[in-house]
């Protein structure tokens, strides 16, 4: 999902290393987990192209309190260990925000798939097994060849601790969730759009 890497605004050399840096501005439309799990990547939409940026450890608690999705932002970036990454980042909301609400829908839905799966990372949900069922779950996407369709990724706290493990498929929250009460879901989530973009109604008489 990471893009080539954009025009450097700026490039020094020392000691032999190129630091890339850049500004980066756009719309927050999430977090994105680490290999291990932990939300360490924000993504932000710019027009038509997705960035990911790593955060560093100092703003991660903060912004998982701040950042909603839709808000505007501009983020100092530097290209280092094959990813971008923030060392700063100015926050707009309401009035300021750098692009309006039906632009940002019509965005994502040109360049997201149609199903969004929220699997919780924080607190009790972790503990139940959060992270293995979000590396699970994509895992099974990829092996499906579902990526056009399902879009997998860690969440903040779903306000739903004691029915941990906690996930939401288009915003619809399912409890205790397990990767075999999931599949046959997102089955037919699949199923649904692809006959929506096949044109194919319901044969049945």
């Amino acid at each position: 999902m990471l893009p080539l890497r954009p025009e450097p605004i700026l490039e020094t050399k020392l000691l032999h290393i190129n630091i890339i840096m850049q500004i980066l501005t756009g719309v927050f439309v999430g977090f994105w987990p680490s290999g291990k799990g932990k939300l360490k990547f924000i993504r932000i939409q710019d027009g038509q192209q997705e960035y990911q940026v790593k955060l560093p450890k100092y703003m991660r608690a903060g912004l998982m309190r701040e950042l909603v999705v839709g808000m505007g932002v501009k983020v100092a970036v530097r290209w280092h260990d094959h990813a971008w990454q923030a060392t700063d980042i100015v926050l707009f909301s309401g009035a300021e925000s750098l692009v309006s609400p039906p632009t940002l829908a019509q965005s994502m839905a040109a360049t997201h798939p149609p199903c969004r799966v929220e699997i919780c990372q924080k607190g009790n949900c972790r503990k139940q097994g959060g992270v293995q069922l979000l590396q699970e779950l994509g895992d099974i996407v990829r092996a499906q060849g579902w990526e056009e369709w399902v879009f997998v990724e860690g969440s903040g706290c779903q306000k739903a601790c004691k029915s941990a493990p906690n996930v939401r498929i288009n915003g619809q929250p399912y409890h205790r969730a397990q990767v075999h009460t999931l599949i046959p879901e997102l089955r037919v989530q699949v199923q649904q759009t692809t006959n929506h973009r096949l044109g194919c109604g319901d044969n049945s008489t």
